[in-house]
């Protein structure tokens, strides 16, 4: 995720220069950007405006003995799922300024959703600002909303990835070429969502308009919407993801 970021930043206008990464293990892109500008794993210690925690919450416990002697910085932004603004002030200080933000990989491209969580005040303008360079925000209410996130929106790629796999790979069992199923799978999920976006109907009212009494699509949503329907799939997989987020708390 945090290079998802990264990478939809520098898309963005953001100066190397003005990026430092600390990365145990840094990959080629990584390597390659260090020889354009960017600062990877400085030996000294930083002093920033707004640091990004953006790591996988099994490698927390090592994260927090390390970095807070590594970085001071003004503004925090944990996109670490599972883990509570709490636990990072008792490592921080609870006068620092922390938030939590659950974004997702489209942010590559500038077409994230980031769910954002954290105090009221100038600061959180600040971060609405950084993470809507990377597409939209919303402000959760709740702490524990970011775990629901998590599952929908954080999560949610995969589920998207997973209809366009499944869907290209039908195509070529009835016959069509690898290329041209996959096209029709990926623009067919990516029109869907625009339309979604762009039209004032719901997306009930939209599935409506498109199926035909006696069609193709009412033959193919019996199946979706049976017993054993997607729906139902669906909310088994979404409340695992948030089950997991939960668990991640501990």
């Amino acid at each position: 995720m945090g290079g998802a970021l990264l990478d939809g930043w520098i898309e963005n206008g953001l100066k190397l220069e003005n990026a430092f990464v600390i990365e145990p293990k840094p990959n080629k892109r990584l390597q390659n950007l260090e020889k354009r500008g960017l600062t990877l794993n400085p030996k000294y210690a930083l002093e920033v405006g707004t640091c990004i925690l953006a790591i996988k919450p099994q490698n927390m416990d090592y994260l927090l003995k390390y970095f807070p002697r590594k970085v001071s910085f003004s503004i925090l932004i944990s996109v670490i799922a599972g883990t509570p603004i709490s636990k990072l002030r008792d490592v921080f200080g609870g006068s620092k300024s922390i938030y939590r933000a659950m974004p997702n990989t489209p942010s590559l491209v500038s077409a994230g959703i980031t769910a954002i969580y954290g105090e009221e005040g100038s600061n959180l303008e600040k971060v609405d600002l950084l993470m809507s360079s990377v597409g939209n925000t919303v402000r959760l209410k709740k702490e524990d909303h970011i775990d629901v996130a998590t599952a929908i929106s954080g999560s949610g790629p995969a589920y998207a990835f997973l209809l366009i796999e499944t869907m290209a790979l039908i195509g070529v069992e009835l016959g069509l070429s690898k290329e041209i199923s996959l096209n029709l799978a990926k623009n067919t999920v990516f029109g869907a969502g625009k339309l979604c976006m762009a039209a004032s109907d719901s997306p009930e009212i939209l599935r409506e308009n498109v199926t035909s009494p006696g069609g193709t699509t009412e033959a193919a949503l019996k199946i979706l919407m049976n017993e054993n329907s997607l729906k139902n799939l669906m909310a088994d997989a979404i409340k695992a993801a948030h089950q997991r987020s939960l668990e991640l708390r501990k």
